[in-house]
């Protein structure tokens, strides 16, 4: 047993413990299980560590518990806490590469964005141009030219062992 944790608690650790056991979430499942070991008097370090978490995870949970209860704890979702970065291009910006993009002008997402840095003085990274063209549903790739004097019914043939 540790030093009291400062929660006001709105349930017992029989009724954290029976939340535990009937979640069928694993990641939900973890935080009932950190909030059900802590209420019933483990440290916080030592209840991350029996659900595999860290103590400063442990602590931001309880800080969440506080503030809202079981129910704020839940309602969290890993990986979508923090806010969506506003694009650097505004809403016409991006409507003209993708334009760009439909029009063929771009073999690869160095091209587009060696484009947007010098139409609008916007430098975007290699990965920051990915993740705004997938975000835009545009894929600048085009498929490998094919040969002037490739038959395909002879490619297809030679394909299914013929």
């Amino acid at each position: 047993m540790s030093k009291p944790v400062a929660v006001a608690w709105r349930e017992t650790a029989e009724e954290l413990y029976a939340q535990y056991r009937t979640e069928g979430e694993v990641a939900r499942r973890k935080r009932l299980q950190v909030l059900w070991r802590v209420r019933a008097g483990d440290a916080p370090a030592v209840a991350g560590k029996a659900a595999g978490v860290g103590a400063r995870t442990v602590e931001r949970w309880l800080a969440w518990y506080r503030a809202g209860g079981v129910d704020e704890v839940l309602r969290r979702v890993p990986g979508c806490g923090g806010r969506r970065s506003t694009s650097w291009l505004g809403p016409e910006q991006e409507q003209a590469l993708v334009a760009e993009c439909a029009r063929g002008a771009f073999r690869t997402y160095e091209e587009a964005r060696v484009w947007v840095a010098a139409e609008y003085g916007v430098a975007y990274r290699y990965k920051g141009m990915y993740a705004a063209l997938a975000r835009l549903g545009v894929h600048p790739k085009v498929p490998r030219p094919v040969a002037e004097q490739a038959d395909a019914a002879a490619q297809e043939a030679w394909r299914q062992g013929g």
